[in-house]
């Protein structure tokens, strides 16, 4: 079964793990430090528990809330998860609890080469509103800026209107 939980120090580890995977600019540990100090922010991983109650870290984001905006800076999933659901997961999370914020909007970057990634965010109501020229430095490759609307269509759609919990009931898995 995924759950999805506050991160904390003990996973770093593992979570540089599915970083140096994923990006080509990865984060540096003390990132994701500053990360969970800072009072604006919210990291979550994504586990698993094994037979032997073990739990495996298989993905995690990053995100702040800050006045009626998310910003999600940092998603990803381990390789061998990935088009199994955890992405979205970890997504909806962040948009749940943004929403018990009173987020009315959510703000990402996603490379333009990472059609997968666009689609996920599409898939949830994003829409692409802009470009920044060369975001990814290393590859020289610009970023899409994304943005969710979480307005009264996008409520509706999630049956939101009173309660944030249809939202929440998509990360189980």
């Amino acid at each position: 079964m995924l759950e999805i939980v506050a991160m904390t120090l003990d996973d770093i580890p593992a979570i540089m793990e599915i970083e140096q995977s994923s990006h080509v600019q990865p984060w540096h540990a003390a990132f994701f430090v500053e990360e969970l100090e800072r009072p604006q922010s919210h990291a979550y991983v994504a586990c698993h528990t094994n037979l032997i109650q073990r739990r495996q870290v298989v993905g995690y984001v990053c995100f702040w809330v800050v006045a009626d905006e998310i910003q999600i800076f940092n998603i990803a999933v381990r390789i061998a998860h990935r088009r199994s659901g955890v992405g979205r997961a970890l997504l909806c999370h962040a948009l749940s609890v943004g929403y018990q914020h009173q987020a009315r909007v959510a703000v990402l970057e996603v490379r333009r080469s990472n059609d997968a990634a666009q689609r996920l965010y599409s898939s949830l109501g994003f829409q692409p509103v802009g470009e920044r020229k060369d975001y990814y430095g290393g590859l020289r490759e610009p970023a899409v800026l994304m943005e969710l609307e979480m307005n009264r269509d996008w409520r509706a759609r999630w049956g939101l209107a009173m309660n944030p919990a249809p939202l929440a009931d998509t990360i189980k898995s």
